[in-house]
């Protein structure tokens, strides 16, 4: 069973949340608060896999109550649920340590799947932000940084191989969308993330946000 927390100001979002949430069998909510500093008092007390949370609550913000809550249990896994796309709150939201980021104008079926995927240990970006970002890809031009003498360029090819990745295609549909074969996407895919130090698809899209590769 999949023990879920909901951490919402608005009682209506927590209920309708609830009424989705409670349609899947090997899901329950184990708890429900209105404020980050609510949920961060229970945290020794109730047990949970999954933490929903809003961004915006009064008293403390969920990214201030995810932090907080990651130096009193690293293991947990919280999924931010939010109106904002703007990319600065996709970044604080993933270096306070989010495992998940979905806008509130989700469909059931995103976030049944959020939490599948979180819970499994991966990271989740709901379909809509993702369109965002696969529609928002910059060119690059050579960067570099005070901390850091490594410089990154992405050529044509590489950009186009980004926006399809964001759009969540699958190896084969990279190379029928490039007209190339899988054996070439898969390495220029590794090439892609040598170059990023990405391990998998959610955190290349991940640097690319963080570097202002893409925008959403």
């Amino acid at each position: 069973m999949i023990k879920v927390v909901i951490v919402e100001d608005h009682e209506m979002v927590r209920e309708g949340l609830k009424v989705l949430i409670n349609q899947w069998p090997d899901m329950e909510i184990v708890g429900e608060f209105s404020t980050g500093n609510q949920w961060l008092d229970s945290i020794k007390t109730i047990e949970s896999d999954i933490v929903l949370l809003d961004i915006n609550m009064p008293n403390m913000d969920g990214l201030t109550a995810i932090k907080q809550a990651l130096a009193i249990d690293a293991e947990i896994k919280t999924i931010v649920l939010t109106m904002h796309s703007d990319s600065n709150y996709f970044r604080e939201a993933f270096i306070a340590g989010t495992k998940g980021y979905i806008l509130k104008q989700l469909s059931a079926k995103d976030l049944e799947k959020a939490i599948r995927e979180v819970y499994k240990g991966n990271t989740y970006f709901s379909n809509d932000f993702l369109n965002r970002v696969a529609a928002n890809i910059k060119e690059v031009q050579n960067k570099s940084s005070e901390t850091h003498s490594n410089t990154f360029s992405l050529s044509e090819q590489e950009q186009q191989l980004l926006k399809n990745i964001c759009k969540g295609y699958t190896n084969k549909q990279l190379a029928e969308s490039m007209f190339l074969s899988v054996k070439t996407i898969e390495s220029q895919k590794s090439k892609l993330m040598r170059k990023s130090n990405s391990m998998n698809n959610a955190s290349l899209i991940v640097w690319a946000i963080k570097n202002n590769i893409v925008s959403v």
